[in-house]
């Protein structure tokens, strides 16, 4: 509602009067909220009121006496609870849901953002071959500090048609994962690759577990190996 529309239909005084439903009264404590003049209006029309209600209350001045009057403050309603009044909830859903995708653009998804260039920017594969079991001390592989993934690649000695079931026990034989392979093609030379990545393997020391795929699932194949980081 505009400010002349207020003053065409005497706003203030029905508001100061009681003379409004409460729909209007609503609309217009929330033009005041924003229209000086408005509630300054408002301020003096309170502040008349009350003081002709005192002095109506007063009794009769008597002689040698002079009459007094009482002044009444007008006290505004606080900003916040002004904020809170039915008129201006919907405006407060908006702002919070404006603030809420805000944040989600500027710090959730620009931090998505640098996660995903940061994993599929071209790196360096680095990559470590494994021996079978052996009576020596299990060999250390060093990981690089910059490399999130390395390989280990390794020979079977025995080929499986349906593939290969590739464990990898901690130190407790624990088995901390479990992956398949397929067969190896020719043109590799018989030579199975396996990615892990750099957070799945704490340093320790593992040994790598080959089996054929079910239903026969029998071990061909043991492989033990210390990983370090730099």
């Amino acid at each position: 509602m505009q400010h002349n529309e207020m003053e065409k239909t005497l706003a203030v005084e029905r508001y100061l009067l009681g003379d409004m439903t409460t729909a209007e009264v609503a609309q217009f404590e929330e033009h005041m909220f924003i229209c000086p003049e408005c509630a300054e209006a408002v301020k003096t029309g309170v502040v008349f009121v009350e003081n002709a209600r005192a002095v109506l209350r007063e009794p009769l001045s008597q002689p040698g006496r002079e009459a007094t009057t009482k002044t009444v403050q007008w006290k505004p309603t606080p900003w916040w609870k002004r904020l809170l009044a039915p008129a201006f909830l919907p405006a407060l859903a908006a702002l919070a849901l404006v603030c809420l995708a805000g944040y989600q653009q500027l710090v959730v998804i620009r931090g998505l953002r640098t996660q995903l260039a940061e994993a599929t920017a071209p790196q360096p594969l680095a990559s470590f071959a494994l021996h079978a079991v052996s009576r020596s001390a299990p060999q250390s592989i060093v990981v690089p500090a910059t490399a999130r993934f390395f390989s280990l690649y390794f020979d079977v000695a025995q080929e499986s048609a349906s593939g290969y079931s590739c464990s990898i026990l901690d130190g407790t034989g624990s088995v901390k994962f479990t992956e398949h392979l397929l067969p190896a093609k020719p043109e590799t030379g018989g030579v199975l690759t396996l990615l892990i990545g750099r957070s799945g393997l704490p340093e320790g020391n593992y040994t790598l577990v080959v089996s054929n795929s079910p239903p026969q699932a029998t071990e061909i194949g043991r492989y033990p190996f210390k990983i370090e980081y730099q």
